[in-house]
């Protein structure tokens, strides 16, 4: 399957997630901020960044304008969620280059569809 790099500092939503990826076949790497998360892109070329927007240090947006500023980078779907993830929010995460967003909290379907959009494996 693909490469996750999955950033959350909240460890609880972070091991949800890692055990449906994991389950889903998945090759997980994580991170527990934004500053970490841009360290592990460098280190492990994913080919899916999931991302939560607010966290200390370095949150969601800035991961997602860096990853689409570099054009090494630049290509990588990006997939961001927050509980804060109303239609504004939404509107400019897209508009910033997240490929799918979800709000909080969401049900484990909703992110294994974003999941497969974001792949390219359902449209």
């Amino acid at each position: 399957m693909a490469r996750v790099l999955l950033i959350d500092d909240d460890s609880e939503n972070l091991e949800t997630m890692r055990q449906l990826l994991q389950i889903d076949g998945h090759e997980l790497v994580w991170a527990a901020d934004g500053e970490q998360g841009l360290a592990q892109l460098r280190q492990c070329s994913p080919d899916l960044i999931i991302s939560d927007v607010i966290m200390p240090h370095l949150g969601g947006y800035a991961v997602l304008e860096t990853v689409r500023a570099d054009p090494k980078f630049s290509g990588i779907p990006v997939l961001l969620f927050s509980a804060a993830m109303n239609d504004e929010a939404r509107s400019i995460a897209l508009r910033r280059g997240a490929t799918e967003v979800l709000a909080k909290p969401f049900e484990l379907a909703q992110l294994r569809g974003a999941i497969r959009r974001c792949l390219g494996q359902e449209r």
